[in-house]
Formats: C-alpha cells, structure tokens, sequence
C-alpha cells in the first residue's frame, strides 16, 4: 500500500498533466448553464441601479419622524417602474412599492404594517432610522466589478446575475468531447442475444449519461474485444474524431486480457480506495491533438466511483474549471460498523431518521463492486476507513448520489 495514492494526491500529480480545451464560444445566457466561463464577467452598470424601496410602505424624510407617532400627508405613488416625480417635503410622504425608486428627499421606508391611513393622512410609529428599508444604489455591485471569474461553472442562479449584470452573452471553453468504451469479450448490448458466459454493457449507458449531465459532449466508441489489435485502431478512432478524452471501463487491472492497461504510453495509478484500487492515465497524440486516456475498472460500481472521485474532476480541469474532490458531508452512522482497516473504503448507504428525528447513514447489506443496483438503491458513499471501528453516531464523510430532480 505504500505506493498508492488517496484521491488528493492523485488528482494534485494529474491534473496538471491534463490540457485544458482551449476552444472557446460566445453562448446566449439561456444555453450557458453548466458551462465554464473563459473569461470573467464584469458588471456593467451598478446592482441596485438606483436607490430603492425594499418593503411596501411609505417613503418619508426621518428627520420628521423622530417622536412615538408622527402625522403625515400622503402626496403621491411611486411603483416599480413607474418613478414619482416630485419631491418630498417636510411632513409629506409617498406610498412606494417594494423595487420603486426613491422619490427626492425621502430617505427612509416605514413597513404598511407599522403606518395608519385616514384619508389622505397616515400616522406611522417611531422614531425612524435613516435608510430603513432602503436598497442604496451599488450596495450589491458596483460597475466594473468583476462579478463571477473565468473558471466558473454557471448555475442557473449565476445567469441571473450575468443578466442583472447587463450581458446578453458570455465567452465559455468549448464541450470537452469524450468518448466512452466499454472492453470486454463477453459484452453486449441489449436486445442482442448473449452467448455464454456474457453479460449486457451496463457501464456505458451509465458513464455516457454522467458525461452527458457534467455539460461535456458524449460520444458512444461501443464495445472493445480483448484483443490490443480491436483497443489500438479505437485509439486511432478516438484521435481521427479529435476527442479531448477517452473514458474506458475494464482492461485496466494485470491481467492477460487487460488490453487498456497494456497500451502504450500509459501509466497505472494506484489508489487507497475500494471498491477501483485504481485508474489508467495516458496523454496520447502529438502537438496540440493530444487526448487524455482515462481508464477505469470493469466493475460497475467500481467504475462509478472512480468516474465521480477522479475523472469528472479531470474532466472538469479539462473544461478550463478546477479539478476538486466532490463535497462529502460528515453525517452522523445509524450503528456500530466494523472493517479491515487500512484503504478507505467507499460504501453505499441510505439516509435513515434517528429517534430524535435527526438524520443517519446506514450501509447497504450488499456492497459487491459489481452490484450496480447498490447504487440503485443508494443515497449517498459513505468513506469508511482508514480506522476500523465506528460507534454509532459517529461523523462519517458522505458523498450524495446524484439523482434526477
């Protein structure tokens, strides 16, 4: 175990070896989302644009509402949009909806909650704070202020400000194109007949959704037979299509037929996890068609945790984004857990209710690295290790699954 490496120090030795895509787009904001923005977005006007009410009520002057009860008279509306355009004087006051603009001399908003009206007279509690219930101009943003830097994978709510912000559109890096293959003799698809001893290609349809839902671009290599022959001309492929990347499951451990592990210019790195002990890592090609080669285990939950814990962050640096370990949350265990010691050991969990209410982590029964159903049936990883004994109600880090909303 002394030459394997946790996550961290694997993705700190290749991240750097993997280029970034150095294509980039002007995209409209409506098809930006989760993509990696080239270059950072800088406010063009200030956020709020002008002074503002931000409660309904009534805009007045605090200077005059600085006793237990004040008297005043209600001289104009101003609402969203739509600006009053006097000014307001020494005992007068305008009803203001919340995002209106401030009208002249007011400089405090009191809630329609805290003021009775009579007539064309209110009376509102005080005394009145300057600035109560006010958005000052550019408190948020100011104009020339970089709002979101280059790197930045959009969220939706990141839009949002890119709009506020006044851009229509934004510079990205390109899609990473990633071709996904599945090696294996005794592979097929569905509905094809399987001979003896095959088994229907899981991995694929899987690792190409993940591909798909990261925001890069899937492209579907099929199957690979064990044969080095069948796996170079993919490469060739795989180059000739001008792919960023190649995500291979199976033919990445020692053995005969292990046709991925035993391509050229490749490196096998070693991992203290399970279930996956490991990846393939090459960069193949020449100048700048250079395609990295990621390969990962045959085992289907062993290829799905390998893919979240160190491809999708490689392919995120890829992208022109940050390769980061996904957030794990510390959640306290439903019960007592033993295990060998030693590597961390990555295992499917459901969240379970505590009688307090409170939420817990519970193992699943079958932990086989090929059970993809496991995953299924799952709510989160769980890491256990590297101790062995875990008492209930302890904090174990917790990977949620990915789900569809």
């Amino acid at each position: 175990m002394s030459n394997e490496l946790s996550v961290a120090e694997a993705l700190a030795s290749l991240a750097p070896r993997v280029p970034v895509v150095a294509r980039t787009e002007s995209l409209a904001i409506a098809d930006a989302l989760s993509r990696v923005l080239a270059l950072p977005v800088v406010a063009r006007l200030d956020l709020p644009a002008f002074d503002n009410a931000a409660m309904d009520g009534y805009a007045l002057r605090a200077a005059d509402a600085t006793g237990p009860a004040t008297r005043l008279r209600l001289v104009g509306r101003a609402l969203a949009g739509h600006a009053w355009g006097g000014t307001i004087g020494t005992g007068e006051c305008v009803r203001i909806t919340t995002g209106a603009p401030m009208p002249l001399g007011a400089d405090a908003v009191v809630m329609q909650e805290h003021a009775r009206v009579e007539g064309e007279t209110i009376e509102v509690d005080g005394p009145v704070a300057a600035s109560l219930n006010c958005r000052q101009r550019g408190e948020h943003v100011r104009t020339g202020e970089t709002i979101l830097a280059a790197g930045r994978r959009l969220a939706t709510y990141d839009l949002g400000l890119i709009a506020a912000a006044g851009w229509a559109r934004v510079q990205v890096h390109s899609r990473p194109r990633v071709g996904v293959l599945s090696t294996g003799d005794e592979l097929a698809d569905p509905p094809a007949p399987l001979a003896s001893g095959g088994a229907y290609d899981g991995n694929r349809s899987m690792l190409l959704a993940e591909v798909a839902r990261a925001g890069f671009a899937p492209v579907d290599l099929g199957i690979c037979p064990d044969r080095a022959g069948a796996f170079d001309a993919v490469l060739e492929r795989a180059l000739a299509l001008g792919l960023d990347a190649l995500i291979t499951t199976g033919g990445a451990a020692q053995g005969d037929a292990d046709v991925v592990r035993q391509a050229g210019s490749v490196e096998f790195v070693a991992l203290n996890i399970r279930p996956g002990r490991g990846v393939v890592f090459g960069l193949l090609g020449v100048g700048t068609s250079r395609m990295v080669l990621l390969g990962l285990p045959g085992n289907a939950v062993a290829a799905y945790v390998m893919y979240r814990l160190l491809a999708r962050p490689l392919l995120d640096r890829m992208a022109g984004g940050e390769a980061r370990m996904p957030q794990a949350v510390p959640v306290p265990l439903a019960g007592a857990l033993r295990r060998k010691g030693g590597r961390i050991d990555y295992r499917r969990a459901r969240y379970a209710t505590r009688i307090d209410g409170s939420l817990a982590v519970e193992p699943l029964a079958q932990q086989g690295s090929a059970m993809l159903r496991s995953l299924a049936d799952a709510d989160v990883l769980i890491a256990v290790g590297p101790q062995s004994d875990y008492a209930a109600g302890d904090l174990i880090p917790s990977l949620p699954l990915d789900r569809a909303q």
